[in-house]
């Protein structure tokens, strides 16, 4: 049981690195095509600049490194309630001078050596990610997860559509897994959540006990949207909610990642 449980877990951070990599190079091609006189167009997250998101997603990925291989030594320059802060601040002054293909480039490096590391890891294996222990999977979802909610905010501010795909079914898993920790934050005690989602090409997912009392059920593009933080207060989800503890979930207030 316990062999195959490993192997069960091995092959699906596999298929979320897979995922991570086609959403990294999909953000990649769009970035290059972008002229270089619109990468200070603002976005609707924090009013940062393209660059100011690039920028963050390669200081991510160089704190994530320092995570894999050093323990995180690099997270006590960010420690306080304005740690996080700190450290965006400090992506974008990395790269705003930058040349927009520079940024690329740093990206690309930084990411590179994550994906790499986290291919050659055991699953189970725990990382220290801010203030919390998590597992590799956690943590590969949750990279994939803040790729795909950059490039939301790239696209939108480019005026862009963006097509989901059956990638974010392992973003949908972050917001499962998520879950006791938005609760936590939202300091309201966790109660086990069963999420029923169907994705584009009619793909249907599901995370939990079918058994639980609580459940949250429609939509994955509405749901991923909502775990990662990428909704107004004139976003209207289709998702429809069972149980007490369900309904305040979906009206929590989410991290944007």
């Amino acid at each position: 049981m316990g062999l195959r449980f490993i192997t069960i877990k091995l092959k699906l951070v596999k298929e979320i690195l897979s995922n991570l990599v086609a959403e990294q190079q999909l953000l990649d091609q769009y970035l290059q095509s972008i002229p270089v006189r619109n990468w200070n167009t603002k976005t609707t997250f924090k009013n940062w600049t393209i660059t100011n998101h690039v920028s963050y997603l390669a200081g991510l990925e160089d704190l994530a490194f320092n995570a894999l291989k050093k323990k995180g030594t690099d997270f006590s320059n960010y420690k306080g309630p304005k740690g996080l802060d700190k450290f965006e601040n400090d992506c974008i002054d990395k790269g705003k001078d930058m040349r927009p293909q520079d940024v690329i480039e740093w990206w690309r490096l930084a990411r590179a050596k994550v994906v790499e590391t986290l291919a050659d890891a055991t699953p189970g294996r725990k990382i220290i990610w801010w203030n919390n222990q998590i597992d590799y999977l956690t943590f590969a979802s949750t990279k994939l997860s803040e790729t795909w909610a950059h490039g939301l905010d790239i696209y939108s501010g480019m005026k862009r559509d963006y097509e989901d795909t059956i990638r974010i079914e392992h973003i949908a898993l972050y917001g499962w897994l998520n879950a006791e920790n938005t609760s936590k934050q939202n300091k309201v005690k966790f109660h086990e959540l069963r999420i029923e989602l169907i994705g584009p090409e009619y793909k249907a997912w599901q995370f939990g006990n079918e058994k639980s009392e609580n459940s949250i059920k429609g939509s994955a593009s509405d749901w991923c949207r909502l775990v990662t933080g990428r909704v107004d207060k004139n976003f209207k989800p289709t998702l429809t909610t069972e149980g007490e503890f369900a309904k305040k979930y979906i009206n929590f207030k989410h991290t944007k990642i």
